[in-house]
């Protein structure tokens, strides 16, 4: 699997601030996300010419773009590198998921896009009705959008879902009936509530039975590309993180999965700061986000793997 990364320096945040006081530490000296990086050209070839030809699926990775938190969204608007699927990993537009989806589609051009719901497109709705919305809308704008479900697409087997966190990175300092600090609700038969983390862990329950059956199961020569938004393990958590109550709100351990050798490549997001490490088994997991206000100075927005 190889990486290959068209711009040559970080993205230039002024685009995107205009006259807004834009920090010093926010412009520090650009640090390769990786290194060894390639540079590659071909044609962009059907599903089965990728499979017959042995062809590397280029995927354009990013999220946590934040869109809302910018003065200009519109200015955002990267040269497109050369990739077959652009992959999303969500918090993309907060509380605002049209514009959001709206945004992808102009920025892969035609092309394939893999999105995943997350918290902040959740935010000021509630966990059933925001996702049948985005369901409906994605289809309209043809986005694929994976919440417990796969798709094979472009050579490779897409498996997504939020995946939020079972909060267990946070040991006792997370108390399962209280909220999550997040502005979602949830409802039942009678009435709409905060979103709690014992909420959270439920839903965490039934994304990670599917994930095991679907990783675990994966007999197909055609490699697995896992995403989600939330980290599938402790070692995705900068150091001052780990140990915190936002460890369990960003993390899980799923190291039975992550170290399985199963899956190619894990996308996530969530946690602001770019990150690449490979499990025992040969998965890759790799992190590229924006950050709130594009304070992450290593995004790159035009990062591009090989898969």
């Amino acid at each position: 699997m190889a990486i290959v990364s068209k711009s040559s320096h970080q993205t230039d945040i002024t685009r995107y601030f205009h006259d807004f006081d834009c920090r010093q530490h926010i412009f520090g000296a650009r640090q390769p996300l990786l290194t060894g990086l390639t540079a590659a050209n071909s044609r962009h070839p059907s599903s089965a010419q990728f499979q017959k030809e042995k062809t590397l699926s280029k995927l354009w990775i990013l999220s946590d773009l934040h869109l809302e938190s910018i003065p200009y969204p519109g200015a955002f608007s990267p040269a497109r590198p050369d990739f077959d699927v652009l992959v999303a990993a969500g918090d993309i537009w907060q509380s605002d998921i049209k514009r959001g989806l709206g945004f992808l589609t102009r920025l892969a051009d035609g092309k394939p896009v893999v999105f995943v719901m997350v918290n902040h497109e959740y935010w000021r709705g509630n966990l059933g009705t925001e996702l049948q919305k985005a369901r409906d809308l994605a289809g309209k704008a043809g986005i694929i959008l994976l919440e417990n479900e796969a798709v094979t697409l472009a050579g490779c087997h897409f498996v997504g879902a939020t995946l939020w966190t079972d909060y267990e990175l946070a040991g006792d300092l997370a108390d399962k009936e209280n909220p999550t600090g997040e502005l979602i609700s949830v409802s039942d038969e009678k009435s709409s509530r905060p979103f709690t983390i014992a909420d959270c862990a439920a839903t965490h329950s039934v994304t990670r039975k599917y994930l095991t059956a679907e990783i675990l199961g994966h007999d197909s020569t055609v490699p697995l590309v896992v995403v989600t938004h939330h980290a599938p393990h402790l070692d995705c958590l900068p150091q001052h993180v780990r140990g915190t109550w936002a460890a369990g709100n960003c993390a899980s351990d799923l190291s039975e999965l992550t170290d399985s050798g199963k899956a190619a490549l894990w996308i996530n997001g969530h946690i602001h700061e770019s990150s690449c490490i490979h499990r025992p088994g040969g998965t890759r997991i790799i992190c590229n986000p924006a950050g709130t206000r594009f304070s992450n100075s290593r995004f790159d927005e035009a990062l591009v793997v090989e898969v």
